[in-house]
């Protein structure tokens, strides 16, 4: 053992420091003789020497002595080992007797531990500690030392983290430790520290009896409330509502939750006051069932944060009172509410759907139906609603004459099962005697049965045949059409094309029957688009490529163009996203219309050159025509006056003939011009608050005259018309001059003539009818054409741009001129403009 090993050690050394004073004390002693017997030897050498020869020399003296020193220390040292080696053995038998005793004693002690069940551990220092003693082999304590110090291969590890730390405490700081080591298998074993001198001791014991029950007690304490912390952290974190009562109905613990939803201000709070989470009423109730039951588990309603709430509460009597918590269930009950609203929603969906759907159990019963299944093989409704088993259905489907005979009833019967009993879903086809086509789909459920499907094939069929003619037909159109039309799929890949665009592009039918990418085609067509110069870069079958390959589906849009080809012919393109990522091109001919419209546009060229000729002749004319014009009235007006003299009758007749036709010619220039502005649209309205009766009394005043002298009456009435409007006051007076100068010269002789003024619906309505002979409906849109004369009926023919410059003035205001007359029924005209534009324009300028 170590400690009979450590005991001997220390045995041989306290024997070897014996041994060593000793023979120092011995071999001191001898040389102090070998020195004094030297010194005699010398002496008396030297005498014997004097006295036989005389005088000696100094040298041969030296070195007598140093002869008879070395020979006496060769005696002493003999004389010395001699007695040295009697006096080591007998120190050696000490030694060895009292080492003996001392091992017997270390046995003995040693076997005292072993029997005591108990094992020490020793520490000196840095180095390995010693072990003394052994524990029960029945604890499954390892005995050999190093793996009994690695304790976390023989404990628990948060146990041997503990008694690690406390060794490390004892050896450093000397502080000692008693600890209670719980092995896996709940076995105790006892672990104490305390330092005895410069050794510090750690004893293992075994723990048994009262104090083993003692040390589980203080373990399961020490474990028990460790568990009601984590239950209370847990509680408290949380958040359901939670309560502990006691035996009187008190509350004694909450939880930071139930707090929280009583508006507490904290546990604290909550349990002091009594503040209660559910009403009296509910508690009453929940003490009733616990007396009778032990326990309550039902649904309450709280008030929570001004909402009230669905919990589910559970409370339960225990030795100490009752303990109950509640679990919100508001959003769990209003995803059920959504939950069966979605399955009726549902439902009511499949309902509208074509596609007739069922679903038996794992029995083949039938659990749901929509209408479409009843409608599909003409089943009752009460029929259905008695869950028939799928087999049921089929033999009542075979007897209607429904299902076909030309497979056996129970082949289909065997598929049916066989599809119940699927793993992996099943599709067939059935064609029913009536000519319909089925497409079964059964689909296994998880939880036993299946949902089928039964769609009916019968017009998608019929469908597809249409479509297939279709193609074909669209394909004999493509080929007869006069435009190039080519499809290409989305990886750029021509699909099909017509014989036209072959021959637009010179391409064979190999080369197009190779299904070519479109990069091909512009090395492989015999012609070329040309590049049109200054006109920057414009279309090319690059261009094209890029529009057929382009990723982006929302960059796809429809392109249209022209192209001019290498041999001078015109093409209009056409770029055409289709589904699927598909693109058509199509080229169209467009030479001999490119070339007609290239002479209308030089025709309409030339029609607005001389538009533009007349226009400014026109202009140039009236501004030459105004200055002698304006002479010719006021000499006129001169030779009128009585500072040139007397004039006859046939003179001032003549003057009244003058004055006559300058004004008619004054008014008809100034037309012209106004029409002039007009059409340049520089013409601007001075817009005032335009005074009606005024307004109305200057036009009847100007054409009274001609009204007097055709016996023709002018009728009045304004009083409908309020008293101003927003308007171009001089222009409204030209608007009634010329309607009442038309009116004057179509009424016949004795009529009359009404002129009237109303504000109707936002509107300022004038109107002048007159008895005259009417206008044709034919004629009706002429009239406002400039230079239009109709003298049908009329007195006198003008320069036909009366109602010319009404029209224009009036949608100058904005509004609008209508003509009411038929043939001999005389004529309205009305001009209306609106109020609410006035003020617009008023608001604007």
């Amino acid at each position: 053992m170590r400690t009979r090993e450590s005991l001997e050690r220390v045995g041989r050394g306290t024997c070897l420091r014996q041994a060593c004073g000793d023979a120092s004390g011995r071999a001191a002693r001898g040389w102090s003789f070998a020195l004094a017997l030297s010194g005699v030897v010398l002496a008396c050498g030297g005498a014997r020497a004097q006295d036989a020869a005389g005088p000696v020399a100094a040298e041969s003296l030296i070195y007598l002595a140093l002869v008879a020193l070395t020979i006496g220390a060769a005696m002493i040292t003999a004389v010395w080992l001699i007695r040295q080696q009697a006096a080591t053995a007998e120190e050696n038998a000490r030694l060895r007797a009292e080492l003996a005793d001392a091992l017997t004693e270390a046995e003995r002690r040693s076997g005292l531990l072993a029997d005591d069940h108990q094992r020490l551990v020793v520490y000196a220092g840095a180095g390995a500690p010693d072990i003394v003693g052994a524990l029960p082999k029945n604890l499954g304590v390892p005995a050999e030392a190093s793996a009994f110090l690695a304790f976390s291969a023989w404990m628990d590890a948060d146990e041997a983290r503990r008694l690690e730390a406390a060794i490390a405490q004892l050896r450093h700081r000397a502080e000692p430790f008693r600890l209670e080591i719980e092995r896996p298998d709940g076995r105790l074993i006892e672990a104490s520290g305390r330092t005895v001198g410069a050794l510090a001791t750690v004893r293992f014991t075994p723990l048994s009896g009262l104090r083993e029950e003692l040390a589980a007690l203080k373990v399961e304490h020490v474990r028990t409330n460790g568990m009601i912390e984590t239950m209370q952290a847990l509680f408290d974190a949380a958040p359901v509502p939670m309560w502990v009562r006691d035996e009187d109905e008190r509350l004694i613990w909450v939880n930071d939750a139930y707090a929280g939803a009583v508006d507490a201000p904290g546990v604290t709070g909550a349990v002091s006051a009594q503040t209660e989470f559910l009403n009296e009423q509910d508690r009453a109730r929940i003490a009733a069932r616990r007396r009778n039951a032990g326990h309550f588990a039902d649904r309450l309603s709280a008030v929570v944060e001004a909402d009230r709430r669905n919990f589910q509460v559970v409370d339960a009597a225990g030795p100490f009172g009752s303990a109950g918590l509640a679990v919100d269930v508001s959003d769990a009950e209003a995803i059920r509410r959504e939950l069966d609203e979605t399955v009726r929603s549902h439902s009511e969906t499949l309902d509208q759907l074509t596609t007739a759907i069922a679903r038996f159990d794992e029995k083949t019963r039938l659990l749901y139906h929509n209408a479409a299944f009843a409608r599909l093989f003409d089943l009752s409704t009460t029929y259905l609603e008695t869950a028939p088993d799928h087999i049921a259905i089929l033999d009542q489907l075979r007897s209607r004459g429904i299902l076909p005979d030309d497979r056996p009833l129970r082949d289909v019967k065997a598929d049916i099962l066989a599809a119940h009993r699927a793993t992996q879903p099943t599709e067939a086809i059935w064609h029913l005697a009536d000519g319909r086509t089925l497409r079964v789909f059964a689909s296994p459920e998880p939880r036993g049965g299946a949902s089928w499907v039964f769609e009916d094939l019968t017009e998608k069929l019929q469908l597809e045949s249409r479509l297939n003619a279709l193609v074909r037909l669209q394909g004999e159109t493509l080929d007869f059409l006069r435009e190039g039309v080519a499809v290409f799929g989305q990886d750029g890949r021509l699909r099909l094309s017509n014989p036209i665009f072959a021959e637009l592009w010179g391409l064979s039918a190999e080369f197009l029957h190779a299904k070519p990418h479109i990069r091909a085609f512009a090395t492989t067509s015999s012609v070329s688009i040309r590049e049109v110069q200054g006109a920057g870069a414009g279309p090319s079958w690059a261009t094209f490529a890029h529009a057929v390959t382009a990723f982006d589906e929302g960059a796809r849009e429809a392109e249209s163009g022209e192209i001019e080809l290498s041999d001078g012919r015109v093409q209009a393109y056409g770029v055409v996203p289709l589904p699927n990522g598909q693109t058509m091109l199509t080229f169209t001919d467009i030479s001999d219309a490119r070339e007609a419209e290239r002479m209308l546009r030089e025709r309409n060229e030339a029609l607005e050159n001389a538009a533009r000729l007349k226009s400014d002749f026109v202009q140039h004319v009236n501004y030459e025509l105004r200055s002698p014009l304006t002479n010719i009235i006021g000499f006129s007006a001169l030779l009128r006056s009585p500072e040139t003299g007397p004039l006859n009758d046939r003179q001032s007749e003549y003057l009244d003939y003058i004055g006559t036709s300058t004004s008619s010619l004054l008014t008809i220039v100034n037309d012209i011009l106004d029409l002039a502005t007009i059409d340049a649209g520089i013409m601007d309205l001075d817009l005032t608050d335009v005074d009606v009766a005024g307004t109305v009394g200057h036009a009847a005043d100007a054409v009274r005259d001609r009204f007097r002298e055709n016996d023709i009456v002018l009728n009045v009435d304004i009083t409908r018309a309020g008293s101003t409007f927003r308007a171009d006051g001089h222009r409204i007076t030209q608007i009634l001059f010329n309607l009442l100068s038309n009116a004057a010269n179509f009424a016949p002789a004795g009529s009359v003539v009404h002129l009237k003024a109303v504000r109707s619906n936002g509107e300022m309505i004038f109107s002048v009818a007159d008895q005259g002979p009417g206008i044709a409906p034919g004629e009706v849109a002429r009239l406002f054409e400039r230079f239009e004369t109709n003298p049908s009926g009329g007195r006198q023919s003008g320069a036909g741009l009366g109602l010319s410059i009404v029209r224009s003035f009036v949608e100058l205001h904005g509004g609008r001129v209508e003509i009411q007359s038929g043939a001999k029924a005389g004529t309205t005209v009305l001009c209306r403009f609106p109020l609410v534009r006035d003020e617009r324009d008023l608001a604007a300028e």
